[in-house]
Parts: C-alpha cells; sequence; structure tokens
C-alpha cells in the first residue's frame, strides 16, 4: 500500500475504524496475526507493513503532512510511529468495527507483545495500549 492511498486528515495519516498495532519482532507480528484471523478477521482486515515500507511510508506521511496538522495528536503519533520503526518495529492496521472490537483486538495485541496499540475514531484517537 502506498503512502498517498492510506487514509489521512489535513494530509496527516488517520486511519478512522482501524487500531495501529506496533510489535517489536516479525514472531510477534505473525503470532498477532493468526490470533486475529483465528478471531474472525478478514486477510483483507489485517494490513501488515514490512519495516522497509514502514519507515519509507511513515516518512512520506510526515515529511507530506499538511499546515493543519501540527494541531492534532495524529502528527505526534506519526512521528512516534516513524522513530519505532526506525528501531525495527513492525506495524499491523487492523480493521475494527467499534469500541468493542477494537477493545478485543488490542487484547489479542498485548497478549502477543504489541507495545503500543492506537484505535481512530471519527474524532477522537485512543490508545489502547
Amino acid at each position: 500500500m502506498e503512502a498517498d492511498s492510506l487514509p489521512t486528515s489535513f494530509g496527516t495519516f488517520k486511519p478512522v475504524g482501524h487500531v495501529m498495532m506496533g510489535l517489536p519482532t516479525q514472531a510477534q507480528v505473525d503470532a498477532l496475526a493468526t490470533a486475529l484471523h483465528t478471531a474472525g478477521w478478514p486477510g483483507t482486515g489485517v494490513l501488515h507493513f514490512t519495516p522497509k515500507e514502514e519507515v519509507q511510508e511513515l516518512q512520506a506521511l510526515v515529511d507530506n503532512a499538511g499546515a493543519m496538522s501540527g494541531f492534532g495528536y495524529e502528527i505526534t503519533l506519526l512521528r512516534r510511529y516513524l522513530e519505532l520503526a526506525k528501531l525495527g518495529y513492525r506495524w499491523l492496521l487492523v480493521k475494527v468495527d467499534d469500541a468493542d472490537h477494537a477493545a478485543a483486538a488490542s487484547e489479542m495485541a498485548r497478549t502477543n507483545g504489541a507495545t503500543l496499540a492506537v484505535y481512530y475514531r471519527l474524532l477522537v484517537v485512543e490508545e489502547l495500549i
């Protein structure tokens, strides 16, 4: 997936209806993806970013963020994602139906070693881990 096709608001990454999950190792990503699929998430509902893609895509999103993005928490999170990606973190972007679905996904993320899970609602961004 290219950076310009990811959901944005004022030019900043904002995937409403998704939870962004950060994990330090590929084994943890694989285990979490398997757990999510076993729990009923479709293949299209779990997007994985490889380390090379992560840094390039996230850097492009930071570089192309609009002037209004500086007023939101989204750009702060995006910069945080970028720094963690540079340290080798892997990311899953998981489609969720509602807050309960997001909570279930983040609990699976926590038990599989995620150190970050952020739920993007329409008007609020909520850190779940």
